[in-house]
């Protein structure tokens, strides 16, 4: 159900409790609702919630109180969350009356919701929080614990803090679609112990992490626990667009980066401290978390100079000594001025007789801006200094490198956005034989067979352009494989062999384009294959994605890939191939939702043939020209707004779609398809319920129907899908569009906001 009446469980109007506590979790829970809520958001009774209670937060205190009776008489009277705070999860029946209502279930096993700006505390949490601008979102209690105090503690705060323990309803996916649109978040912190959907998760996560900076830290259940982190989730998070911390401190110095920190398109650090020790440990830090030393202008240093005599200039750092506090305001001044530095990493060592306080009470009172960070070293002298600095808004760690890794998540959620929306080249064309291998993979299958022999391996690898190669075994091969991981289903993973030893290992989820399977390549350790080589290899990794895609029955393909002048071939000896019966459904298979191929069709309009088929991420390019070739005029009816130029991330995020949620069709000459001559938009909303479609077709094309064949397989893929309603938003003045949608069996309705637009919508189901 995604977000369907979270607010009731996150901004509730109502919170009511079922039954007395009959649990250490839930009288805590019981306790600090009382403690912090305000007397109107409680009602004393379920009595007390109206046919209006609406957005009612109701709390199974007792298991025994929440019955299907008690469920079913709150749903009527409007309540639309339940908290359950049990380690055993609800009864089916439960369930079933909950979901009569679209009632919102949390739980089981968790510690409740917080809202420190409506003081909720619907939470067995021990600190209630503040208020601030990340949402917090977790499955295990300790870990919200932990982090809620440990935020406290340094006066950050959060929107909201929601703990989904066992998850019968509500799932880490849901909050993050919430997250994703919620006007109070700005930033989200997230720790994933386990992932109930993997597309499902996949899709939530890229939605949020597009919008918003999101940071995660992944737990491992003890039934699955490896040692360390789980390196397919990795990739995961990072396919996602989402920031890996590695342990529970690197969260927290996270989360102070999201609220402490300013956005980073570039890190030039400088390190400033009052000992050349401590500089150097600066410097260290800033290096081995990949970050950049600050040079200052020679005007800057004379400017310092002038304020702190003593000053010792060292490379990427500047020694003040232990001047007065004021001379160490003015210096900090002069290298947040300098505009050749990002940030400036402050350090201070407590000197005998000379504690931290009154340069933290100074710095404090001198009005920094998120550019200044501040490490007080020590324990008892440095423990006032942090918390001068936390009540003053300034960024504050305990150690040069808590600085650096903290400023390191900033930057790589702007990086990782840039990678992510870089435009690649056309992979590879449609594989001519996928339909026959699959044929015969699926009688293989059912006749029993599981493992295959080698033959059976490359005869697939040939149906998808990989030969088997006559060549013995060179010093280096790349060894790929396909098989299927446990939450997030089908996975590739290529590392280089060279001498028996694997170089690196990367890791990509189908389906992969070009870009995709180039950094794949690159993790594996392929960094100086000559240009033809490693364009082979890219087509190759492409084409064993697109086997995950075509044939449910592979349960896991292992190749070993030898490469010269520009051709890939796989050796026999290492080929393996695993099948499966009883294939998973698709979206158990794969992550990542593919390319809907399906939905392509071929139009003649006059004797002229045009295709109209998905958007592609490298239709990018064909798009631009799309639009910069607009009028005017047609520009400001398709945007609201005039528009003059139509920039990569703007045209990037029109290509570089979740078809899973949304979908963009283009039409293409059949003779010309790089050239777009429309463009229709469907965006469905994270319930699936409701759909906004747009459409735009080049006003030298128009008169064909293109418009009405964009608009009319807009709406039959919203139907399809199961969406209730398509609508729009047009211009009064833009008659055609409206004409069309009219034509199509749309209605149309003012906006009581906006008496210039028109919304017109129409049922799907």
């Amino acid at each position: 159900m995604s977000i369907r009446n979270l607010a009731a469980l996150l901004a509730p109007r109502r919170v009511v409790v079922l039954g007395e506590p009959a649990s250490e979790r839930a009288r805590w829970l019981v306790d600090n609702l009382h403690r912090c809520a305000p007397a109107a958001l409680l009602a004393a009774t379920e009595a007390e919630v109206s046919d209006e209670g609406s957005g009612t937060l109701a709390i199974a205190a007792d298991a025994g109180a929440a019955t299907p009776e008690a469920i079913e008489k709150l749903g009527t009277r409007g309540a639309r969350a339940l908290i359950w705070p049990h380690r055993q999860a609800p009864d089916v029946s439960v369930l079933r009356a909950a979901r009569t209502h679209l009632l919102r279930i949390l739980g089981p096993r968790s510690s409740g919701v917080l809202n420190p700006s409506l003081r909720l505390a619907a939470s067995a949490l021990p600190a209630s929080g503040a208020a601030g601008p990340v949402a917090l979102i977790v499955q295990s209690q300790s870990v919200a614990a932990a982090a809620v105090d440990w935020a406290s503690g340094r006066r950050l705060g959060f929107s909201w803090v929601a703990a989904t323990g066992g998850e019968c309803d509500v799932d880490v996916a849901d909050l993050l679609d919430y997250a994703a649109l919620d006007p109070a978040t700005r930033a989200v912190a997230l720790e994933v112990g386990h992932i109930r959907g993997a597309r499902k998760f996949m899709s939530a996560a890229r939605a949020c992490a597009r919008t918003k900076p999101t940071v995660v830290l992944q737990t491992q259940l003890a039934e699955t626990r490896t040692a360390g982190s789980d390196p397919v989730r990795s990739a995961a998070f990072a396919r996602a667009g989402m920031v890996e911390c590695q342990s529970l401190p690197a969260l927290f110095d996270a989360i102070a980066a999201l609220q402490r920190l300013p956005p980073l398109s570039q890190v030039r650090v400088l390190v400033a401290g009052n000992g050349a020790g401590i500089c150097a440990l600066g410097v260290d830090a800033v290096l081995r978390h990949g970050l950049s030393p600050a040079t200052p202008a020679a005007d800057t240093w004379a400017q310092v100079l002038a304020a702190v005599p003593d000053l010792r200039r060292m490379a990427g750092a500047a020694d003040l000594g232990e001047p007065e506090p004021e001379a160490t305001v003015a210096a900090l001044r002069a290298f947040l001025a300098d505009a050749d530095i990002d940030l400036v990493l402050y350090l201070r060592s407590p000197l005998a007789g000379r504690g931290h306080e009154a340069v933290a009470a100074r710095l404090a009172r001198a009005g920094f801006d998120q550019r200044l960070l501040t490490v007080w070293l020590g324990l008892e002298t440095a423990l006032p200094a942090r918390r001068i600095s936390a009540e003053a808004n300034l960024a504050t760690f305990t150690s040069p490198d808590a600085a650096a890794r903290a400023i390191r998540y900033r930057f790589e959620y702007a990086r990782n956005r840039e990678l992510l929306t870089q435009t690649p080249p056309r992979g590879p064309t449609a594989v001519d034989h996928a339909a026959e291998a699959r044929r015969r993979l699926q009688r293989l299958a059912e006749s029993g067979v599981r493992e295959t022999d080698a033959a059976a391996a490359l005869h697939l690898a040939a149906a998808y352009g990989i030969a088997g190669a006559t060549r013995r075994q060179p010093e280096s091969v790349l060894a790929v494989s396909l098989h299927r991981h446990v939450e997030l289903g089908m996975v590739l993973e290529a590392r280089l062999l060279a001498a028996g030893a694997a170089l690196g290992c990367g890791r990509g989820f189908p389906p992969l384009d070009p870009l995709l399977a180039q950094r794949v390549l690159a993790d594996a350790g392929v960094r100086e294959a000559p240009p033809a080589e490693r364009d082979a290899l890219t087509q190759a990794l492409i084409r064993i994605g697109q086997i995950a895609l075509d044939q449910p029955a592979v349960e896991e393909l292992e190749l070993h890939l030898v490469w010269a002048r520009g051709a890939v071939q796989a050796l026999r000896q290492a080929a393996r191939l695993r099948l499966t019966a009883e294939p998973a459904e698709e979206r158990a298979r794969l992550a990542l939702a593919p390319y809907p191929a399906a939905l392509t069709d071929r139009l003649d309009r006059n004797g002229k043939l045009y295709v109209m088929r998905p958007v592609q991420p490298a239709d990018e390019p064909a798009l631009i020209r799309l639009l910069q070739g607009l009028d005017p005029e047609s520009v400001r009816l398709r945007f609201f707004c005039g528009m003059r130029h139509f920039s990569h991330e703007m045209a990037a995020r029109m290509t570089q779609i979740d078809y899973d949620r949304e979908l963009a069709l283009v039409i293409v000459p059949d003779d010309a398809p790089e050239t777009l001559l429309g463009i229709g938009t469907l965006a469905i909303d994270p319930d699936g319920t409701h759909a906004e479609f747009a459409v735009l077709v080049d006003p030298r094309h128009r008169g064909l129907g293109l418009g009405r064949q964009l608009l009319e397989k807009l709406v039959q893929h919203a139907r399809a899908r199961g969406v209730l309603q398509v609508y729009g938003e047009v211009l009064r003045e833009n008659l055609p569009m409206l004409k069309l949608a009219e034509s199509l069996g749309f209605s149309r309705r003012p906006l009581p906001d906006d008496p210039g637009t028109v919304r017109v919508e129409i049922a799907t189901a």
